[in-house]
C-alpha cells in the first residue's frame, strides 16, 4: 500500500484503473436534433429508401396505369424495357400513403359487426350491398396478355377499391391544383380513362360483376375534401381493349426491326415516335433525352431506314371511340 495525500492507494486496483481508461475510446461528440446539416440527410436517406423500395417503383412490366399514354415514345420505351433512372418521387410517395390509409379504412369497415355502421353502410350503398363483401380493397387482377419475341407475360393491376354490391370499380388520384383545373376544364384525360377501363376487363376476366367505374381526385394540397372531383361513368370495354391490341402492335413492330437489324435499331426507331402532345411525366426522362445529365446513351444511334420510318403511323397516340366502333 501506499500513501497519497494521507490516503491509501491500493497499486493493483490503481492499475487496473488506469487501463481500463487507456482501453475506453475516445469520447465523441454526438450531433445534437438541433443539428439540420447532420440530422436531416440522414432522416432523408431513409425516406428516399422507403420511396425506392415500393412496390410501385420496383415495377419492371407495364401496367393499367401506362397503357393508356398518348405518348408512344414512352410506351415504346416501357415495352421494350429500358432503362429508366428514377429520382425519388415525394409526391407519388404522398399518393401512395394516402392510398395506404384508405385501404386500412375501408378495411376497417368490412370486420365491423356493428348495426349501426352496418345499417349506415346500407343505407348510403344501397340494398344491394347485402349478401356481398363490402369492400375489396387493393384487389389485383389480370387485365390482359402481351406476347413478344422474348415470351410473353400477363398485364396485372391493383384496384383501390371494388365494391361488388355496386358493381362499381373506384380509383384514388391524388393530385396537384394543375390536374384538377384540366379534370374541370377537359373531363378525366385518356390516360385515367384506359386505366379504369382495364381494371374493368379484369374484373370482368374474374366473373365479377362491373358496370360503373370512377375516379376520384383528391386534393393533395387541400385543406379539406371541398374540392375533392369525383367522376362516374358506365363501364366501357373498349378503351382497354384499344389499349392492349396498340401496345401488341407496338410490340411486333419492334420485335420484326430487331429481328432484322438489331436491338440497337429498334431503339433507334423508338427515338423517332412522337412524345405526348399533352403531357406525360416520363417525356423527357429516358436514355435517349439524357435530361438527367447521366450519360447513359453517349453512344449514337444507327440512321433508321425509311421502311421502318413508314411504320410509325401505324400507331394512335389517341383513342377514338368512332374509329373502334367502324372496326
Amino acid at each position: 500500500m501506499s500513501k497519497t495525500n494521507g490516503s491509501t492507494v491500493n497499486p493493483v486496483l490503481a492499475v487496473t484503473k488506469a487501463r481500463q481508461q487507456e482501453a475506453q475510446p475516445p469520447k465523441q461528440e454526438q450531433p445534437t436534433f438541433g443539428d439540420d446539416t447532420v440530422l436531416w440527410p440522414r432522416i432523408r436517406t431513409v425516406i428516399e429508401n422507403s420511396i425506392a423500395n415500393n412496390p410501385r417503383s420496383l415495377q419492371k412490366t407495364i401496367g393499367p396505369s401506362e397503357l393508356g399514354t398518348d405518348s408512344l415514345h414512352t410506351l415504346a420505351a416501357k415495352l421494350a424495357g429500358w432503362p429508366h433512372p428514377e429520382q425519388p418521387n415525394w409526391g407519388a410517395f404522398v399518393g401512395t400513403s394516402v392510398h395506404a390509409q384508405l385501404q386500412r379504412e375501408f378495411d376497417a369497415l368490412n370486420e365491423t359487426h356493428d348495426s349501426e355502421t352496418i345499417a349506415m353502410l346500407n343505407r348510403m350503398f344501397g340494398d344491394r350491398i347485402r349478401g356481398h363483401r363490402r369492400f375489396e380493397t387493393e384487389k389485383s387482377v389480370t387485365v390482359g396478355h402481351l406476347e413478344g419475341l422474348y415470351g410473353g407475360y400477363d398485364v396485372t393491376g391493383s384496384i383501390d377499391l371494388y365494391i361488388p354490391g355496386c358493381a362499381t370499380i373506384i380509383d384514388w388520384k391524388n393530385v396537384g391544383t394543375t390536374t384538377a383545373k384540366n379534370v374541370k376544364a377537359n373531363g378525366v384525360s385518356q390516360q385515367y380513362r384506359v386505366q379504369v377501363s382495364l381494371y374493368g376487363l379484369g374484373i370482368r376476366n374474374s366473373d365479377l360483376p362491373i358496370e360503373w367505374v370512377s375516379d376520384i381526385f383528391l386534393p393533395r394540397t387541400g385543406l379539406s375534401l371541398n374540392d375533392t372531383i369525383p367522376r362516374r361513368w358506365p363501364f366501357d370495354p373498349k378503351p382497354g381493349q384499344w389499349a392492349l391490341a396498340r401496345a401488341q402492335l407496338l410490340v411486333n413492330l419492334m420485335d420484326v426491326i430487331e429481328q432484322a437489324d438489331g436491338a440497337e435499331m429498334r431503339d433507334a426507331w423508338i427515338s423517332l415516335l412522337p412524345e405526348s402532345p399533352t403531357h406525360d411525366f416520363n417525356d423527357g426522362t429516358w436514355p435517349d433525352s439524357d435530361q438527367l445529365g447521366l450519360g447513359i446513351d453517349e453512344k449514337p444511334r444507327p440512321e433508321v431506314p425509311e421502311k421502318w420510318k413508314q411504320l410509325i403511323p401505324l400507331l394512335e397516340p389517341t383513342y377514338s371511340p368512332q374509329q373502334t366502333n367502324n372496326q
